[in-house]
């Protein structure tokens, strides 16, 4: 995932969760990563920084931490 918050700080912001999962899939991100920009809630995301927190909440981040 640190490779696509390079990407979105390029992109062009506010964005809402269709215009980011079509940023994931034209950078190629990994199924995991597809997967939790599939969770995040649908609104409107103002900057890269958002996005990352939104998917650091989704069940699937949070079911692969593990624990300390």
């Amino acid at each position: 995932m640190p490779g696509f918050r390079a990407v979105l700080d390029e992109e062009r912001f506010p964005m809402r969760r269709w215009q980011l999962l079509a940023v994931a899939d034209d950078y190629g991100v990994d199924a995991r990563t597809r997967t939790e920009l599939e969770q995040i809630p649908d609104r409107v995301y103002g900057d890269a920084g958002d996005v990352m927190i939104a998917l650091a909440m989704t069940p699937a981040h949070l079911a692969a931490r593990t624990p300390l």
